[in-house]
């Protein structure tokens, strides 16, 4: 027998649900005098491929304080008003102090802004390297810039590509316009807001005609940490939304009637911000066609199980076969048992494929399938009334 002490691996024979981390990082592509910051933040900026993490928009504001001109101070604080502690990344386009006197909506009149605001889209992407996963961004917007078809499209190709959520603002100026364009939309990952909001500047003392994702962005995000580990999985709509005193284009709403024009741009997949007992989001979904993935809880609760089934299922990855059959699937009922548990999903179940020839087992791959049924939040309810002469018999009969 070999001299020395020989230590066999413990084997789990316990299941392991991952914990989520719920916190929904904001990424937000901003304009600035860059020249104004200090040299610790300039030296950031450049180190990190023009991002800035902060832990929140009042700590990011509060550093930036001495920096004017561009789009950030704005944005921040609209996200800040929705009472929302997570961090931001901000993706910074630099710009020139002459640039600062003209308004963002038309890109400062320069050309190379719109290529530099569509890199800065791209590089949010490189938010979890840099800062770490737990810093990914999960929300992105370019409030200033989404209007252009160009920057809409790099947001909604940087959603696809994480498997995450943003949102664009449209400049549109009649429903018949907000109508015809959200026809050509289909993404499954965007909310599509046609109309800009009226808000009171703190930094202009003045009236502004603003984008709304900044505050959507902070509403999704406080609404996200409030409802828990699964948060993300549900519908944000129908709840308070702060910093807004009007829109540009004030539209007809009855609640129940299809043909006002609240409804159609909602039925056509345009997001709203409407005063209905207070503002209020209204609409959670996005303009596709799919009348289950148009719905943005849905499409965010299979984004969280698919990511977080692959952190719960990373530990078996180069393990033994016959310990990963016994062990994974196990895994995967308890971390979707979490989902069900917390009110996210109303039933899930996994099963191992029907793909598993041996000639893949062989091959080291195994494969397992999964359903779920998404806890859907309700967009209509139908009341229906009837005329009766039933109770008059009551009433008579009552009254003799």
């Amino acid at each position: 027998m070999p001299y020395g002490i020989k230590v066999l691996p413990v084997k789990n024979k316990s299941a392991v649900a991952t914990k989520i981390t719920s916190t929904t990082v904001i990424g937000l592509v901003v304009t600035m005098v860059v020249a104004m910051l200090g040299d610790e933040l300039k030296k950031k900026l450049e180190d990190n491929r023009g991002l800035l993490l902060f832990s929140n928009a009042e700590e990011a504001l509060e550093k930036l304080k001495d920096v004017n001109g561009g789009t950030f101070k704005e944005d921040l604080w609209d996200i800040q008003q929705q009472n929302v502690k997570s961090p931001v990344v901000l993706s910074i386009v630099s710009i020139t102090e002459a640039q600062t006197k003209k308004s963002p909506l038309d890109f400062y009149g320069d050309a190379k802004i719109k290529s530099a605001v569509i890199k800065a889209v791209g590089n949010l992407q490189l938010a979890r390297t840099i800062f770490g996963t737990a810093n990914k961004v999960r929300i992105a917007i370019a409030p200033w810039f989404s209007h252009d078809d160009s920057v809409a499209g790099a947001l909604d190709t940087l959603s696809v590509g994480t498997k995450t959520i943003s949102i664009r603002d449209m400049h549109l100026n009649s429903v018949e316009t907000a109508l015809k364009k959200l026809e050509d939309l289909g993404s499954k990952r965007q909310l599509a807001f046609p109309f800009y909001r009226k808000a009171w500047s703190v930094f202009e003392d003045k009236e502004l005609e603003k984008p709304n994702s900044a505050v959507v962005a902070g509403h999704i995000a406080y609404w996200d940490a409030q409802l828990g580990e699964f948060g993300f999985a549900f519908d944000h709509a129908n709840r308070p939304i702060y910093d807004v005193i009007g829109t540009t284009v004030p539209l007809t709403y009855e609640e129940g009637e299809d043909t006002c024009e609240t409804n159609r741009i909602v039925n056509a997949g345009g997001a709203l911000l409407i005063n209905d007992d207070g503002w209020k989001l209204y609409n959670f979904e996005t303009p596709a066609d799919d009348q289950t993935f148009n719905k943005l809880e849905v499409v965010r609760l299979f984004d969280g199980l698919n990511e977080n089934l692959q952190k719960t299922l990373k530990r078996h990855k180069h393990r033994p076969v016959t310990d990963v059959f016994t062990l994974a699937k196990a895994d995967a009922d308890a971390f979707l048992g979490k989902a069900v548990l917390a009110g996210a999903s109303v039933g899930a179940k996994a099963w191992w494929s029907e793909q598993n020839t041996p000639s893949e087992v062989a091959s080291g791959t195994i494969y397992m399938d999964y359903d779920n049924g998404a806890n859907v939040g309700v967009r209509t309810i139908v009341v229906q009334p009837f005329a009766t002469t039933e109770y008059y018999a009551n009433l008579i009969a009552n009254n003799k």
